[in-house]
């Protein structure tokens, strides 16, 4: 692992590795054995082919639905380490597999063990599947990459959703978002009387630009929907109706949590899906007003986490 580059993605940057030929490592910064095997004399080369191939189809990838050839790829690791790593390519796109599904593949079923250590190294995410490895019963468990990211790309698989941060808060993006906010409103907020939502949309394109963080969820480019998150507070949180059930709501907060850091939010009480949701999710009740924050009829409650 002589040269090593860092590209942006969706899921926050990745740290690329390479002996000059083939890929030997690729990890998301920050994560548990990032850069494992990187010697102190790696140098940075980020106009290497293989990095170029590599970026290329992390782009493909983590776009959803293009299907373009990864570049080679060599591992290291012990031989038995080898073979796990070989059984999780084998894994096909959008599907997953138990520890236990992968020790029977390679005819050692008492390994399930020793097979979850194997996974947890694997020194090249993503082209090296690990994160389609499941608990028993499809619990997720042990991406060392974080299982909020594990979350994310089970779902671009399955369903091709992908949620990322938004530096730029384009004019177009803003107007996509404000009427997700409306459609979203519309469908769970029918304590408000009529006219109050338009009289509320006003204020909405100012506040997606002004959140300091703002994820979105998109599915086929088109956002499904957003979140924006000042500090520990969630600021902001909601879902297209046309796209409820499919985990979105999840995997935008969940990454507010393990990624952003919230844990404090504030809710309508007349919301129960949404305080139920947030109940679900870990949140407890901690304080309440018996209106907004501009002083209308509208309880509110103040919820954190333990």
């Amino acid at each position: 692992m002589r040269y090593t580059a860092i590209v942006e993605s969706p899921l926050g940057e990745v740290r690329l590795a390479s002996d000059g030929r083939a890929l030997t490592g690729l990890w998301f910064v920050g994560q548990r054995y990032d850069g494992a095997g990187l010697g102190a004399d790696a140098q940075a080369a980020p106009d290497l082919p293989v990095f170029a191939e590599a970026r290329g189809w992390l782009e493909a990838y983590l776009e959803g639905g293009r299907q373009v050839r990864p570049p080679a790829v060599a591992l290291g690791g012990t031989p038995f380490q080898r073979e796990v790593w070989g059984a999780l390519r084998r894994i096909p796109y959008g599907a997953a597999a138990t520890y236990g599904d992968i020790a029977r593949d390679l005819g050692r079923p008492a390994a399930c063990r020793a097979v979850g250590a194997a996974v947890g190294r694997n020194p090249v995410s993503l082209i090296v599947p690990c994160h389609r490895a499941v608990g028993s019963g499809g619990s997720l468990t042990g991406y060392a990459g974080g299982l909020w990211r594990k979350r994310t790309l089970l779902a671009l698989e399955s369903d091709g959703i992908m949620t990322g941060e938004v530096a730029d808060r384009a004019s177009g993006l803003v107007g996509a978002l404000t009427d997700l906010w409306e459609r979203s409103v519309r469908a769970t907020h029918g304590f408000l009387p009529d006219g109050e939502v338009e009289r509320l949309r006003a204020y909405v394109p100012g506040a997606i630009r002004a959140t300091p963080r703002l994820f979105v969820a998109r599915r086929a480019g088109v956002p499904v929907g957003f979140m924006g998150v000042d500090g520990a507070l969630l600021d902001m949180l909601f879902i297209d109706p046309g796209a409820r059930g499919r985990g979105i709501g999840r995997l935008l907060l969940e990454r507010g949590i393990q990624d952003a850091g919230v844990t404090e939010l504030t809710v309508n009480e007349q919301n129960p899906q949404a305080v139920g949701f947030y109940r679900h999710m870990g949140f407890s009740v901690f304080d309440r007003t018996d209106t907004d924050d501009q002083g209308a009829p509208y309880p509110l409650l103040r919820m954190r986490l333990p």
